[in-house]
Formats: C-alpha cells, structure tokens, sequence
C-alpha cells in the first residue's frame, strides 16, 4: 500500500479554510506529492551521489541515524515556507550535497569546518564565520548537483534570483548597499555564480575586492569559481580535496572578506557617534551592529531544515568520522610515532624533562658503567665481609646438642650428682662476621654552576654526577637486597645522598635521601650542564647543609666541586668551620684550575688542572670513605 503524503500542520484544531486557503493547501499538497515523488524516484541516485542511505517522510522532520548512517527527508519543511515542487526538490538535494555529504565523504574537512565556524568565543564572530563558510560551501554543494542533473541549472537560477537572493522583495527593491559590506561581498558572489548574467549592485570597496579575486594573478585566474568548483584540480593535476580547498578559502578569499568586517565596524561606530547607543529589549546595550543582517540572513536565505539537536549529532558523527579515518590512514611509521608522542608527553608531565633528555643520560649512565661497577665493586667486598655467615658451635651451653662441651665436664658431673639436669651441649648454628662497617653515611654533592664552569668543566662535572648517585643509588639497593636474601637486619647500614648547585643561588635538585627517582636524575644532570647562572656564591648551600637537622649516628661527607673564587670568601669560610666542627662531618673541596678554591677548602682539598679528571678524583674519594 503506497503511503500517502499530507502538509503537516502545528494546528491541533485547524478552522475551515476559507477558499483562498484551500486552494493554497491543495496548491502545496500538490506541488509536496510533486516533489516526494520525484526525491522517491531518485533514492538511488541519491544515495550513490551522498554515499548515505536516503529515505523521504512527510511531517517526520529531517533527522540523522548514527548507528545505520542514513538520512531522513522531509520535503514538507520547504513546501510549507511557499516553495515550488521543483525549489523544494533542489533545496533539498542543496542540504545532502552541500552539508551533509562530507559528512560520510570528507570528515576531515567537516571537522575543520566545524573546527573554524567555532574558533571564536565571540558570538557574532562565530555568525560571520558561519555565513562565510555557508556561501562557498552553497556554491560549491549547488555546482555538484548541477553537474549531475543539468536539467536543475535553471532551477538554481531561479530559486536564487527570486527566492533567496532576490533584487525584489514582496514588491520592493533589495538594496545590497544597505547592508554590511562583508556581506554584500558575499551575496554578490553567490549570485554571479548562481544567477547566470546577473548584477547586483554594491558599493566599490566590495566591488574592489571581489574584482581582485576574479582577476586573480594578472586576470589568469577567476579565484572565486575556480574555488568553489568540484572539479577543480591543483598544480600537480589532482582532484583539490575538501581541505585543500577550505585552505584556499582561508588564505586567498577570508582575508578580504576579514577586512570588510573590519571596516564595516568602523563604519558602525562611527555612524553611533553623538548619537544614542541601540537597547535591546532587555535594555542593555547591543554590541553587534549587524544582528539584524544576519538575522535575514539564517530567516530568509539560508533555511535549515535541521533541528539543533540534529546539528549536534551531525558534528558527533563527523567526529567520529574523522578519528576513525585518521585511524585507519595511519601507517605503522605514524602509529609508532603517534605512541612515543604520547609516552614523551606522559614522561614530561611526570619529571618535567623528555624522553630524549632520559635517553641522553641514559648514554651517560652506559659510558661510565665501568666506574659506577667498580664503586659497587668496593662497597660489596666490604659488605660481603660485614654480613659474612659461618657455621660455629654456639658459646651458651644446652641440655641437648650437637657436642659436649669439654670446658663443662667437672659441673656436668657436679650437676649429675646434685639431680640437676646439666648444660652440657654445645649446638652448631649460624654466625654473623664481626667486621664493622663504615657505611651509615650521607653524601651531599655540591656543584658550582657559574658561567665560569660552561663548557668542558660543567660536562665533567655532570659526568661525575652521574657516577656518584648512580653508583651510591646502587650501594643503598644492595644493601636492601641482601637483607633480604638473608633475612638478617642491615639497618645498621645505609647510604644517602643529596645534590645541591650553586651560581647566584643555592638550589637543591635533590635532598637527602636513599632513593633516586628519574626527576632528580634528570633535574641535576641539566641544572649542571646548563652552567650559567651567574655568581659564585658556595656559601648559600653550605649554609643551606649546615641548617639541616642532623642524625648524630650518621657520618656526613659534604663534597663541593668548583672552578673559582667565593664571591663571599667570609661566609663560606665560616660555613666550611661550622660544618667542620661537627666530629662526624667532612668536608672536602675539588678545585678546578683554582689556587683560591684549593685554600678556601684546605686541609681536605684536591686541586686538578683538567675537568676530565673529575670522576675519577671524586670516585677515588668516595672509595675511601667507605673502606674507611
């Protein structure tokens, strides 16, 4: 049974029509049935031109399905408005070719559209946007029908010059001078290639303008129809697609149509000069001199048919749309670099530093591995040695046990006789060594980022850094690992470190503790190597280290390595004693090519000419401390 097609009406209790409101309904039922009929007849077609599913409703509305990706059509929106059968059918091929198309076709191009109409936060700009992205795309939506079905040319024509874009309205003339410039712009444009011969009248910076873009390159080139033409082919000869087009538009045509606007406001000011500024109806002062011309323009010549809400599930789908196709573009060479992007933007987040930064310590890390083992080389000998078991008979003596213990055999007998049951036994069972160990220590690095260290000397030392907390970070881990292989209590010994720079400031990169985590590595590797930062003021973090709460159980090794004088010779001096005073604290100075640094930190100071011999000095002096 073949559906029958009816006007929808919001009137739940129509009256009866008078004559001439009879044969206006019939005249539109008509021309409806026309025109379903007709869209019914052409279903195939359109769905190979849209690449969507097409279906046409009567008073259903015009909606999207985004699990099945079809298109519901209802005609009657634009019979209702006074359309012809023939206006309606190309107003509705215009709303599938020009707005929803690329929706399946081109996503990334939606979305870039959509991208810049909602680019501004300001509403009126988002207006303009709007309009200027609407005409072209209109333009170039309409060429692709007619293209298609050049019986609709004439149609085309027809629906712009006495329906959208009209020279004449309801028995008066349009005057395109009386609106904004930007806008006069554009309907200008759409009628010359809508409208065949046509002219409209605009005022000559408009006119200016759009000359510039049809004479594009000393007249070899129409830029507006060249543009806005589905055919149109680059330089290379390919097909120019969606976004290659809309970056035409945005760099050839928008900047003109950006210029208008600016003007047009100008002209909107100057014009509200000694004169009271509009109200709104709510009283408040309208900032938007062209509300009413846009108004026209969304009410009268372009009419959508979609509700806002449809909108929204448009935008949804050419969303997801266009992930989906990125998605599926993208090479395994992208996808891998896609995913290290991403790891380096987590990495960054989490330490503050790259993954390239990581990778570059890392190297140093692999360069100096032979230093850093042979640190924990020496620190295991001596550890092995104070953890050392062995297998020994206990000297408290039991009532049962391995062997008598020949050193109780008079009180055994004495036990025996006085009914006392003796001790007599010995029992084998394991020993801890004996040897002690120096090694409850914390290690503050201190080094000087002067200007006066870039270069050779800032490298060393960062070098040497590494070296250091690396391979103490390494002693502390084993530590802990054998107190667990061996369940026995090493709580007696741990190493801490902290690292501390120095140029007009004191800063400390990382403070004192047993752990080192890929921030403070990487914190301390660059705030070395970046060697800039003025002064040498060593005394600020020997300040800093002495305010420190102490643990009095615990030795303390202050190491400063630096290549120049104190800028406070005074107050470093009086840091260096107030640390010193303290029995179980040293301090010991590296100088670098410096007489002064070398006496500043006497009797404990070690004076080198070459920076590259800076890891193996500090690496030599950390080796004694723990032997000691």
């Amino acid at each position: 049974m073949s559906e029958v097609l009816h006007i929808s009406t919001n009137d739940p209790e129509p009256s009866a029509p008078t004559p001439e409101q009879e044969a206006l309904l019939e005249e539109r039922q008509a021309a409806l049935d026309k025109a379903a009929s007709f869209l019914r007849d052409q279903i195939p077609s359109l769905r190979r031109l849209t690449g969507m599913d097409v279906y046409v409703t009567v008073g259903k509305k015009w909606a999207t399905n985004l699990k099945t990706g079809s298109f519901t059509i209802d005609p009657s929106f634009f019979i209702e408005k006074g359309y012809s059968a023939d206006h309606c059918v190309f107003a509705t091929l215009h709303e599938l070719m020009a707005h929803v198309r690329d929706v399946k076709h081109d996503p990334a191009f939606a979305a870039r559209q959509n991208t810049f109409i909602m680019g501004s936060k300001n509403p009126q700009e988002r207006q303009a946007r709007q309009i200027f992205n609407n005409i072209l795309t209109d333009i170039h939506g309409n060429k692709q029908i007619m293209n298609m079905l050049p019986a609709m040319r004439e149609v085309a024509a027809d629906i712009y010059d006495n329906r959208l874009f009209p020279m004449e309205r309801d028995g008066e003339a349009v005057d395109y001078t009386d609106i904004p410039m930007h806008l006069q712009f554009l309907y200008k444009i759409i009628r010359q290639e809508m409208i065949p011969d046509s002219e409209t009248p605009v005022r000559q910076e408009v006119d200016e303008v759009i000359n510039q873009l049809r004479n594009f390159q000393d007249g070899q080139v129409d830029l507006i129809s060249f543009l806005t033409d589905p055919g149109a082919r680059g330089s290379s000869g390919k097909k120019l697609s969606g976004s290659d087009r809309f970056d035409y538009w945005l760099t050839q045509i928008w900047p003109r149509y950006e210029k208008l606007i600016e003007l047009d406001k100008q002209e909107a000011k100057d014009n509200q000069q000694d004169s009271d500024s509009p109200q709104n109806d709510t009283g408040e002062q309208d900032n938007n001199p062209f509300s009413d011309a846009y108004t026209d323009y969304f009410d009268n010549r372009h009419p959508d048919p979609l509700s806002p809400e449809e909108h929204e599930k448009i935008h949804k789908t050419i969303k997801k749309a266009n992930q989906d196709k990125r998605r599926e573009s993208v090479t395994p060479e992208q996808r891998e670099h896609n995913r290290q992007r991403e790891a380096n933007r987590r990495y960054r987040e989490q330490t503050g530093h790259s993954l390239r930064e990581k990778e570059k310590y890392n190297s140093e890390v692999r360069r100096f591995r032979k230093q850093i083992d042979q640190m924990r080389e020496v620190f295991r000998s001596v550890l092995s040695e104070a953890a050392a078991t062995r297998r020994g008979l206990s000297r408290r003596a039991h009532q049962d046990g391995d062997v008598l213990d020949p050193n109780r055999l008079a009180q055994t007998v004495a036990d025996i006789k006085s009914g006392v049951a003796p001790e007599a036994f010995q029992r084998y069972e394991t020993i801890r060594g004996q040897a002690e160990l120096s090694c409850k220590t914390d290690y503050f690095f201190v080094f000087d980022r002067s200007e006066s260290m870039a270069g050779k000397s800032a490298q060393s030392a960062a070098s040497c850094a590494v070296i250091m907390l690396e391979g103490l970070a390494s002693m502390e881990r084993d530590i802990r690992k054998l107190e667990k292989e061996q369940n026995i209590d090493l709580s007696d010994l741990s190493v801490r470190t902290a690292l501390y720079t120095f140029g007009s400031s004191s800063v400390c990169h990382k403070p004192l503790s047993s752990s080192l985590n890929d921030k403070q590595r990487l914190d301390t590797y660059a705030a070395i190597t970046a060697a800039d930062a003025g002064d040498t003021a060593d005394y600020l973090a020997l300040q800093e280290i002495a305010g420190l709460r102490r643990d009095h159980d615990r030795q303390r090794i202050v190491i400063v390595v630096t290549d120049g004088e104190s800028s406070d010779r005074n107050a470093a001096y009086a840091a260096i004693n107030q640390l010193r005073r303290d029995q179980n604290t040293v301090v010991y100075g590296v100088s670098i090519g410096s007489i002064a640094a070398e006496q500043l930190y006497a009797p404990n100071a070690k004076f080198i000419d070459d920076p590259k011999d800076l890891p193996n000095i500090l690496q030599s002096f950390i080796e004694t401390t723990i032997q000691a």
